[in-house]
């Protein structure tokens, strides 16, 4: 057993109840976390070759559940946890997609003796699963279905034990004293009916938003999975995690709006931010788990109780998304009346078409039961909520995304054309696009919510005494191995400079590659939260490699970690590659070729060189061209090593990364690139 690893995976079918393990040595060349989920989905849903990746609610799914080595050690910010599998949620096919969450059910499941559980199979009743160390259990789940998220969490928790508050007092778990409840992970009512807006909810609202794994957990009839753990990690060097981490401290007390200590029991253990501060699942939750359901709500209270409703029905708030702010883009198509949002999902889009006089009573639409126009109104997301989880009326069709809903009522290609729906690509709301393009790529490339403001911090100006290309200078020698590249930086979109070093160019496709890696080995894999190093500036890298060292004891250096995590990312491709992904699946929706597509550069615009000097730029009317589009691909498919006709991995480069068995599996499909 290696230090940070427990040495096995939970695996539990829920067709034939067996529960076994899987030897975590077996997965370790892919760090931890994801990377370990998406090589076991490989191996045990793709490899057999039994059946075709195109129906998430086969019981033949996947669901690795996953934590890195670093969770459950102190490390700060390392304890979320991986889901990945194939998503209901993703149109026009169930792409395969991933997820990460927080909170503290990875650091339990760790303790517990865990590093990840495996659910395949389908139960022929619903269920949940009952981890105490290493006991663990497929429970009846009768009197828990029906349930919301909050209820199931408060029932499996006096089922098992330890109904506390956090930290209050000791209590005894599987034979073992502790003085920390249960983890829960679990669905509400929208997951039930297997909406593909359902999302995984553990404690006061730390959710799995993206990817719908909430209605992969309906279909195989599983209400929750419980973990309670009294164990410990092996580490390599305490100290050296204790130094790293009092460093840290002082450095996140230091910088520019910290906030102040106090996080709750809602908090990732351990946080350095504070940013979750309730403590239990009573209250609601209070950072960007609701933050998109909010927005446009009319009052706090209302807005509060809304939050706490969408918590316990188990609805993803990003798929539910209302628009966060509008902005004036000059020459944006008809339909944003020249104020675009920032952000969208379900609410803009149903706030467009009754704008346009389609949804409503007496409209082509039938909007029974939700009391239109009535939009930051607490009984409208009530009724909403209600509506989707029980299908009743419209419910049922927006149960299904915002995709098959339009398609339902004949107008998926008229709402895509005019932008009403406003989906960047693979009918999945948008986090952020444009200014920032390295995020928008990543979504045509299947990264599902990129995640990664590692690239958006402000860059220095005149004012402070270090021009724009001195601090790009600074940021280029920590993209290793592509150092020195400054033009990695240009978003330059306009004219020949764009193609030249701007966003069709290979220096774009360096730095898209770039933040692929870092975020498949360090967000997902080693599970840093990227808000906790949201930016490429002060210690990171290094201090994330001083926690990876003193955690595993490995030698690796940063440029041997980014390596992996390519290898992770080459691995993710083939499994796309399987399922049906190429080359001409990769597009956008036809809004971001158009004014309008950009939304706004809230921290403070991005660094542009044109005529041969650097400036600052909101560029709020930025928007993409095809052809620039497909030429980036072509850059970028030829860095990572895919073949530029279809974007499918060639042989040599899997087996460069020891992935002989993934060529060979692909060749046997020909589905290998040339």
């Amino acid at each position: 057993m290696s230090n940070g690893y427990t040495g096995k995976i939970l695996k539990v079918d829920l067709t034939t109840g067996e529960i076994g393990t899987l030897d975590s040595s077996r997965y370790e060349e892919f760090g931890g976390g994801y990377g370990m989920g998406a090589a076991i989905f490989w191996d045990l849903a793709v490899a057999p070759g039994r059946w075709n990746l195109t129906d998430p609610y086969d019981p033949r799914n996947v669901l690795p559940i996953m934590v890195g080595p670093l969770a459950g050690t102190g490390v700060p910010g390392a304890g979320r946890t991986s889901v990945c599998g194939l998503s209901p949620e993703t149109y026009p096919t169930a792409e395969f997609w991933r997820c990460n969450f927080g909170g503290r059910f990875g650091n339990m499941l760790k303790h517990a003796g865990w590093d990840g559980v495996v659910v395949t199979g389908r139960a022929d009743r619903p269920v949940w699963i009952n981890i105490i160390n290493d006991r663990v259990k497929i429970e009846d789940a009768k009197e828990l279905w029906g349930l919301d998220t909050w209820e199931t969490q408060d029932r499996i928790t006096r089922m098992v034990g330890g109904h506390t508050r956090f930290g209050e007092e000791w209590q005894e778990i599987g034979g073992a004293p502790g003085t920390a409840p249960p983890q829960v992970l679990c669905i509400g009512p929208v997951g039930e009916t297997r909406s593909r807006l359902a999302a995984l909810v553990t404690g006061s609202g730390v959710s799995a938003r993206v990817g719908a794994f909430g209605a992969v957990f309906g279909a195989k009839n599983l209400k929750a999975v419980s973990v309670a753990g009294t164990g410990a990690v092996g580490v390599a060097d305490p100290g050296a995690i204790v130094e790293a981490r009092l460093h840290q401290m002082r450095a996140a007390r230091e910088a520019p709006g910290a906030l102040e200590p106090g996080a709750g029991a809602a908090c990732c253990m351990p946080c350095l931010r504070a940013d979750r501060r309730r403590s239990n699942y009573y209250g609601g939750e209070t950072m960007c788990a609701d933050q998109g359901w909010l927005f446009g709500a009319s009052a706090p209270q209302a807005a509060d109780l809304a939050s706490e409703a969408l918590i316990k029905y188990g609805l993803s708030s990003w798929s539910a998304h209302f628009h966060a702010f509008k902005v004036d883009i000059p020459g944006a198509p008809p339909i944003f009346k020249g104020k675009v949002p920032t952000d969208s999902g379900l609410g803009w889009y149903l706030e467009t078409l009754h704008e346009q006089g389609v949804l409503g009573p007496g409209g082509k639409i039938d909007s029974a039961p939700l009391p239109v126009g009535q939009w930051g109104d607490l009984n409208f997301r009530l009724a909403l909520l209600e509506a989707i989880a029980r299908r009743q009326g419209i419910g049922d069709a927006l149960a299904e995304g915002c995709c098959r809903a339009a398609e339902r009522w004949g107008r998926l290609e008229e709402d895509r054309e005019s932008g009403a729906l406003r989906l960047p690509a693979w009918g999945s709301t948008s986090h952020w696009t444009m200014p920032w393009v390295e995020w928008a790529y990543a979504y045509i490339l299947g990264a599902g919510d990129p995640a990664w403001h590692g690239f958006m911090a402000p860059v220095g100006t005149p004012a402070e005494g270090v021009s724009i290309e001195q601090s790009l200078e600074a940021l280029a020698k920590k993209t290793v191995p592509y150092t020195g590249d400054i033009f990695m930086f240009n978003y330059a979109w306009k004219g020949e400079e764009a193609w030249k070093t701007g966003i069709y160019s290979p220096h774009k496709a360096r730095q898209v590659a770039w933040s692929r890696h870092y975020s498949s080995f360090w967000n997902e894999s080693m599970a840093f939260c990227e808000m906790f190093l949201p930016e490429l500036r002060g210690d990171s890298p290094d201090i994330e490699i001083q926690y990876y060292r003193a955690v595993t004891g490995k030698p690796d250096s940063f440029a041997d970690t980014m390596r992996t995590g390519q290898k992770i990312w080459t691995l993710e491709r083939a499994i796309r590659v399987m399922h049906g992904r190429t080359r001409a699946k990769e597009d956008f929706f036809p809004y971001m070729y158009r004014p309008g597509a950009s939304g706004m550069a809230v921290y403070g615009g991005v660094p542009i060189y044109e005529n041969g000097k650097w400036r600052h730029d909101a560029a709020p009317d930025m928007h993409l061209d095809r052809e620039g589009v497909d030429d980036f691909k072509t850059h970028f498919y030829a860095l990572e090593g895919w073949d530029k006709e279809n974007g499918w991995p060639t042989r040599r480069t899997l087996e460069e990364f020891g992935l002989k068995r993934v060529a060979d599996t692909l060749a046997a499909k020909g589905r290998l690139g040339t």
